[in-house]
C-alpha cells in the first residue's frame, strides 16, 4: 500500500514547481516514476512548466477528461511514485482510480493542483482528493494585511467575469483578454456583493 498526497495552493503558489522538483528527486535516486497530467491543461502542452522555474518535465500520460487510467498495466509496471500536477482538472473517476492504485498497490501518489475554481466553489475532484488524502499540504500565501490568499478571480477585458457564467475552468479564455488576480476569500466576497452577484 502507498501513500496519497495531496498538495494544493492558489495560482502562482509554486505547486508546479514542486512538482518539477518532486520528479527530479524522484529520478536522481532512482525511483521509479510515472508523471500524469490532464489533458485539459493546454497551456504548456505535454509538460509539465512553472513560471518561477525554468526547468519542465514531461508528462507520460496526458489523460482525456472521460479517460480511464489503465490500472492493470500501472500495476504490472511496479511504479515507486505517481505523480499528478493540475489534479483539480481530472474527473472524479480519474482521482477514484488513483486512490486505489495508492490503496492496492505499493506506489506513492502525489498530486498539485487548486482547490477552488475562480467562482470561489471547491473542484468536485479537489474535494474528493483532499477527502481521500492521506496528508493534506496547503501551500499559504497572505497578503500585505497577512489574510490568506485562497480566491481567484477572473477578469475579462479588465472587468471581473459574471459568476453565472457557464466556464467552469481556471484556464479559459484567449488569454491577452483574460487575467486572474488571486485574492482573499473577504476581497472576493467584497468585489462581487458590489458587482450584486452575491447575497448580503
Amino acid at each position: 500500500m502507498g501513500f496519497f498526497k495531496v498538495t494544493v495552493g492558489v495560482m502562482g503558489s509554486s505547486k508546479s514547481a514542486r512538482a518539477i522538483a518532486e520528479v527530479q528527486n524522484l529520478k536522481v535516486r532512482n525511483l521509479k516514476t510515472l508523471v500524469i497530467k490532464p489533458e485539459l491543461d493546454t497551456r504548456d502542452g505535454g509538460y509539465i512548466c512553472s513560471r518561477l522555474i525554468k526547468d519542465k518535465v514531461k508528462a507520460d500520460i496526458l489523460l482525456k477528461p472521460e479517460e480511464c487510467l489503465d490500472m492493470n498495466h500501472i500495476i504490472f509496471n511496479n511504479y515507486d511514485y505517481i505523480v499528478v500536477d493540475e489534479f483539480h482538472m481530472l474527473s472524479e473517476q480519474q482521482i477514484n482510480e488513483l486512490y486505489k492504485l495508492s490503496a492496492v498497490c505499493t506506489a506513492n501518489v502525489s498530486m498539485y493542483g487548486l482547490r477552488m475554481s475562480w467562482k470561489g466553489t471547491p473542484f468536485p475532484s479537489a474535494a474528493l482528493a483532499l477527502a481521500y488524502a492521506d496528508e493534506i499540504e496547503i501551500i499559504r500565501m497572505v497578503d500585505k494585511d497577512q489574510n490568506t490568499l485562497n480566491h481567484h478571480i477572473k477578469y475579462t477585458n479588465g472587468v471581473p467575469s459574471q459568476l453565472t457564467s457557464d466556464e467552469h475552468s481556471i484556464v479559459v479564455g484567449d488569454l491577452d483578454k483574460t487575467s486572474y488576480t488571486t485574492v482573499s476569500k473577504l476581497d472576493f466576497y467584497k468585489i462581487y456583493k458590489m458587482l450584486g452577484q452575491v447575497e448580503e
